[in-house]
């Protein structure tokens, strides 16, 4: 069986159970993936690292702002696009060139409720800067940027991430949600500062999500030769340890010294990521998909265990948070008489949506997942129909709770084969984690 077929095998298992809608969706978004053959690479790191200059130095141009305090609050994503209404044969000079360069490129940034904005490259700093979106409070979900960089024509879609280790945990939660969606990693290291241990537990926690890392060591150019000599034969042997590496890995594993700034070694760095994608791009794809499959059969396992432990819950207990999820749409339902001035409701109505994730998770410990399509996320309602949708969205949950929790059920038939459904759910999530971890 291909990885794809299990891919959708997994997401057929997940189709039948409302506790696995998310998973459901994700198994979806990895055969789409596979389907497109269209390869991740993110480059992540610790804060202050080099991250940001050394994707302006592989795209040709100081695309994305840069500053002595940690820049980036949000994920951007980096595509080719071909460039529009380009002249051949100018003569015009550098500073008009960079400025036609800037307007066309395209930026689009994403929001979590699933509105979107189109900006110009220039003003990206507004959205993605930490000086200017602290910690991300402009709620954005993510940054697309189109530029025409030679480097991406091949259907490479790059990544820039928030530092690890900042004093702001959403830009670590950030780097490591997005870890698990990426094929590759760029994992840079700086010498002006040893291996730390805020970079040895990230490394632990995002090693079994990437098909492929590439390590590279910057600021070079601030010591000699001894110096990064013993620098990288010291973060080899660690790294080596940290990756749980076979003897044979670990003499193949080689660290790649650059100075982003001064454009020295990126082109090792980049010629060794071309030359991976035409020889072993598949193959890093689907080793990609296969751990992230894992993790996601893994963590379903740990929702039903947790959704087991909710249904053995003291009656009393149960029942004061179940009539306080109650409570709350009842409330949410009455505010509905108060709605603010918005012009886009169908947005408010994902952000409400977000809400009541939250509540779930933070009452009964298990995910409630609802999907944002970004495609309606604009559509504009009038009142009456932004009521309806809340209203059919606090009535769909409400039921799905009593489904799921089966309140007050009597019935020992109904209960006991919802109990053996998720038996022969855990039996078959089993079967499947064994023959990927035999792939991978």
């Amino acid at each position: 069986m291909s990885i794809l077929e299990t891919t959708l095998k997994a997401k057929d298992l997940f189709s039948g159970f409302e506790l696995c809608r998310l998973q459901e969706e994700e198994t979806a978004k990895l055969a789409d993936r596979l389907e497109k053959k269209k390869i991740t690479i993110a480059v992540i790191g610790q804060f202050k690292r080099g991250k940001t200059t050394l994707i302006n130095t592989i795209l040709g141009r100081p695309i994305l702002p840069v500053g002595i305090v940690p820049i980036t609050a949000a994920i951007t994503r980096i595509e080719y696009a071909e460039p529009e209404g380009a002249a051949e044969g100018t003569t015009e000079g550098a500073a008009e060139e960079a400025a036609r360069d800037d307007a066309r490129d395209i930026a689009t940034v994403y929001f979590r409720n699933g509105l979107c904005e189109e900006v110009p490259a220039a003003d990206l700093h507004m959205y993605i800067s930490e000086q200017e979106n602290h910690d991300n409070e402009r709620d954005v979900a993510e940054v697309e940027l189109l530029t025409d960089a030679e480097f991406l024509k091949d259907g490479l879609t790059l990544v820039d991430t928030p530092g690890v280790g900042s004093v702001h945990e959403n830009n670590s939660k950030s780097a490591v949600d997005f870890a698990k969606e990426s094929d590759g990693v760029v994992f840079m290291l700086s010498v002006d500062s040893p291996l730390n241990q805020i970079e040895v537990d990230f490394l632990r926690k995002v090693r079994r999500f990437a098909g492929k890392f590439y390590f590279a060591v910057n600021k070079i150019d601030r010591v000699d030769e001894d110096e990064l000599a013993e620098y990288l034969e010291y973060c080899t042997a660690l790294i080596s340890n940290i990756m749980e590496l076979e003897e044979e890995d670990a003499k193949a594993l080689k660290l790649i010294p650059v100075s982003a700034k001064k454009n020295i070694g990126v082109n090792v760095l980049t010629e060794m990521i071309r030359q991976d994608l035409v020889e072993r791009g598949a193959e890093i794809m689907e080793r990609s998909v296969g751990l992230k499959l894992l993790e996601i059969l893994s963590s379903t396992r740990r929702q039903i265990a947790s959704y087991r432990e909710v249904l053995k819950m003291a009656p009393n207990v149960f029942n004061r948070r179940f009539q306080e999820m109650k409570q709350l749409m009842e409330g949410q339902r009455q505010d509905l008489e108060n709605l603010e001035d918005r012009q886009y409701l169908r947005a408010a109505v994902n952000e409400e949506k977000a809400f009541l994730t939250r509540q779930v998770r933070e009452l009964f410990g298990i995910e409630y997942y609802y999907g944002v399509d970004r495609d309606e996320a604009a559509e504009l309602l009038d009142r009456e129909e932004y009521r309806a949708e809340l209203t059919k969205v606090y009535d769909e949950l409400e039921s799905t709770i009593n489904s799921i929790f089966m309140y007050k059920e009597e019935n020992a038939y109904a209960v006991a084969r919802r109990i053996e459904d998720l038996n022969i759910l855990m039996q078959q999530m089993r079967k499947l984690e064994r023959q990927i971890e035999r792939e991978v």
